[in-house]
């Protein structure tokens, strides 16, 4: 199963829409809400995000070390753009419902690639930093 042309547009429109809208107070329910949601999961991602779950993890690890301060090394137009696949990634009800079976989250896997496009060496010299920091206590 596929995306259509219209719903390839419409997710890319409604993810752009979501990263300019995207303000400290967004990015933190996002965060929290993205972290809930991957949680629900565990390590049984829908089939469609298999692919891009590692990435996801480590697009929420930024979020969440961006908005305590640990890590500022990224532009604001990164944080919003992950942001606004996280805002699209928790919403139920987006170009195609989230309940549809192998369906409802190839318009999410659309939506993370697009930001992944966009931040890919802002996530890999984010990665480098986490990979040397002390564990957390937590």
């Amino acid at each position: 199963m596929a995306l259509t042309d219209e719903q390839r547009r419409a997710a890319r429109e409604r993810f752009l829409a979501d990263a300019e809208q995207v303000d400290p107070v967004g990015l933190e329910q996002a965060a929290r809400r993205g972290e809930h949601k991957m949680a629900a999961f565990g390590e049984r991602p829908p089939a469609s995000l298999s692919e891009w779950w590692q990435e996801l993890k480590l697009m929420l690890g930024l979020l969440n070390d961006y908005r305590k301060g640990d890590y500022r090394q990224v532009p604001w137009k990164v944080i919003a753009a992950i942001t606004g696949a996280v805002i699209y990634f928790v919403s139920p009800l987006d170009v195609v419902p989230d309940f549809l079976p192998l369906a409802g989250y190839l318009d999410d896997a659309l939506v993370i690639k697009l930001a992944l496009d966009l931040a890919r060496a802002d996530l890999a010299r984010y990665a480098h930093w986490k990979q040397r920091q002390p564990p957390s206590h937590e």
